[in-house]
């Protein structure tokens, strides 16, 4: 079994092969050329702790979402720093979106990297809306991890071998 991400095409719901790879400076200059809804040159996601990687559409090399992770050894599991789809992909900044699913591709692969460090694919984010928290917790499992802070999000257990196991494929 391997991991095989891909997103969905809105119009056809054709799933696209998509990659994910370190993302560059030339992605990072990309979201600020294209508007998109954060700017990945700041000092907070430029953070050398950050590990930064772009998903992008195999066919074309299109960058549909980048995501900033932070190895957490004490917590014993991935920290999903932040995320975020292109703006064809992004339900705020296109109606109707071109893609859909670029979230589920970057919260599967933090539970890759979650796995990769011996963690077990245990990964928690923090949701920048009611909406996305809703979202997470009705579509992929997430729990509350905090009773401090009801945005505060993990994924463990079935629920990160299930939205992991969309991704896998028999090689």
């Amino acid at each position: 079994m391997q991991p095989c991400y891909y997103i969905v095409e809105s119009q056809t719901s054709a799933k696209l092969p998509a990659s994910i790879r370190e993302a560059t400076a030339a992605d990072f200059e990309q979201t600020a050329q294209e508007h998109w809804q954060t700017d990945w040159r700041t000092d907070f996601i430029q953070d050398a702790a950050l590990e930064k990687y772009a998903l992008e559409l195999d066919a074309t090399r299109e960058l549909v979402g980048l995501a900033a992770y932070r190895d957490m050894p004490e917590g014993v599991l991935v920290y999903v720093e932040y995320m975020e789809s292109a703006p064809s992909g992004n339900p705020t900044l296109s109606k109707p979106r071109k893609y859909a699913g670029i979230g589920a591709a970057l919260l599967a692969f933090g539970i890759q990297l979650s796995i990769d460090y011996g963690y077990g694919g245990a990964i928690y984010l923090k949701a920048k809306t009611t909406q996305l928290r809703e979202h997470y917790m009705r579509n992929y499992g997430a729990i509350p991890f905090s009773r401090f802070d009801p945005f505060l999000l993990l994924i463990d257990g079935d629920a990160a071998r299930e939205l992991f196991g969309q991704y896998l494929k028999e090689v």
